[in-house]
């Protein structure tokens, strides 16, 4: 596969400041922070409104039409990052989500809201995701030092989760007092403002770009990289893994292990808001510290988590208090040590294509995977349920640590050979 550098920008020496002197880098994330902010507005107004338009089915429907285009397209889109320049990508990706914005309010002001309205709107945002997605995770690459690569991470992280918490309610408000065109407006403002930051924020160094025949060969070269490069390949298992053995029991097992016992609603918020509070608190803590190994680390973590939500049918309500909030914090601490690794370990020209082929396994296989826990659990019960995705996640987590390269590997992806 040949290789192409992107010569338009001058090529600086590998130095940069560090992260909390970086206003550079900062101002990048906290732009993403605040897009996140707008997008928890919108799925709560897209989602009351949806409620309001029809059955529950149709809802469904609403709420899923970015899937499929974010799925299908996502891995064109990490060839198309690896190809062009991933900030151009942002930056056109971030245009068209505005204009989509605004088309709806001029056809919500004709003709009021409708089901074909929030469809075409949600399938055009998963389009532009397929876009945006793998770009934004390729673009840090030519902003921090690898090893600063984790950090970055867990500061995005952070980000995101202060974005969950105070969007959620602002978007009820909003959509209470104006409707959907409310949420709308502030989502708009909310792409305006990281539009302008990645307009103003220009990469470091230039990055490695690899092209073929085709964007197509591009594709199937992506493919054929994470299949014969295990370093990578195994650090995505892992990362995939965190959806399909974890979310189910956290999303799932827990409100029925709330409804089993009879603790009611107020106990499941106080739960779910003791994961988010854990989580935070690794995030926070994993900033700081920095383990020579973090890959390794990061596995031992997460098989402390996995014993916990094998536990989690089990248990009384203040030990389950307690675990989930054990489990926050090993998610805090270990997604940042895997995933500044994973940046930094890609070969450059193939950035784009792994972080699809990653989105794609979060987006896809999580909703198989919330099935296949809710069909275990009417089999088997939640407690048996529980113990068995604890286990296999537990088994995934050892096969990990056998691979000497992930045990050696370090945060700026180096001390490994792919064996």
């Amino acid at each position: 596969m040949p290789e192409v550098v992107d010569h338009s920008l001058p090529v600086a020496p590998r130095q940069a400041p560090t992260l909390w002197r970086d206003k550079r880098t900062l101002g990048w994330a906290l732009g993403l922070g605040f897009s996140e902010f707008g997008d928890e507005i919108w799925f709560v107004a897209l989602a009351y409104t949806a409620a309001q338009l029809g059955s529950p089915g149709l809802a469904g429907l609403v709420l899923a039409a970015a899937t499929v285009p974010r799925a299908v397209l996502m891995l064109l889109g990490g060839a198309l990052t690896d190809r062009f320049d991933a900030r151009r990508l942002m930056i056109g990706a971030d245009i068209g989500r505005v204009l989509v914005l605004v088309g709806a309010l001029a056809m919500l002001a004709a003709g009021g809201v409708s089901v074909g309205l929030l469809l075409i709107v949600g399938f055009l945002f998963g389009v532009a995701d397929a876009l945006y997605g793998p770009a934004a995770s390729a673009f840090p690459r030519q902003l921090v030092v690898k090893s600063e690569l984790g950090r970055l991470s867990g500061l995005r992280q952070l980000l995101v989760r202060f974005a969950a918490i105070f969007g959620a309610p602002v978007g009820g408000v909003l959509v209470a007092a104006y409707g959907i065109s409310g949420a709308m407006v502030a989502d708009a403002l909310s792409f305006l403002v990281i539009l302008v930051v990645c307009v103003l924020v220009r990469p470091r160094w230039p990055r490695a770009r690899a092209t073929g025949h085709s964007v197509l060969s591009d594709m199937r070269d992506g493919l054929r990289y994470l299949r014969t490069t295990p370093r990578v390949r195994d650090l995505v298992v892992t990362l995939s893994g965190l959806n399909v053995f974890v979310s189910p029991v956290v999303a799932v097992g827990l409100a029925l292990r709330v409804s089993e016992r009879g603790w009611g609603p107020a106990a499941l918020g106080l739960l779910s808001g003791a994961i988010g509070v854990g989580a935070a608190v690794g995030t926070l803590t994993g900033m700081r510290w920095r383990p020579a190994y973090p890959v390794r680390t990061a596995l031992g973590l997460l098989i402390v988590q996995a014993a916990g939500l094998a536990l989690l049918g089990l248990l009384p309500f203040g030990l389950t208090l307690g675990t989930v909030f054990a489990i926050g914090v090993t998610a805090g601490l270990a997604s940042p040590m895997l995933v500044g690794p994973f940046q930094a370990t890609v070969d450059e020209e193939y950035l784009g294509r792994t972080s699809a082929v990653l989105g794609i396994s979060d987006n896809g296989l999580m909703p198989i995977a919330m099935i296949g826990f809710g069909a275990l659990v009417q089999v088997a019960g939640l407690a048996a349920s529980t113990v068995a995705f604890g286990c296999a996640f537990a088994l995934l987590l050892g096969l990990s640590l056998s691979r000497p390269h992930m045990r050696a590997m370090r945060a700026d992806g180096s001390g490994t050979d792919d064996v």
